[in-house]
């Protein structure tokens, strides 16, 4: 595995730890950062609208407004 040291601005970092306090399934920051990154590099080449479905999506998952498919039946 490789390493990356990035710096930020002190409000980022800030942003960072509330961002993680809100979503306590992140261990640590560098598992947020790999996330992050992945879900970068896995919308590169979507339509515009698909990653606003996926935003959409995502907004819905985190406030639990998502329902399974059983409950759509």
């Amino acid at each position: 595995m490789s390493t990356l040291n990035v710096k930020i601005p002190d409000e980022m970092e800030d942003d960072l730890r509330e961002y993680m306090e809100e979503h306590p399934h992140y261990l640590n920051k560098s598992e947020l950062v790999r996330d992050a990154l992945r879900h970068l590099i896995e919308s590169r080449g979507l339509s515009d609208q698909a990653r606003e479905d996926i935003r959409v999506s995502r907004e819905q998952f985190e406030s639990d407004e998502a329902v399974s498919l059983d409950e759509l039946e």
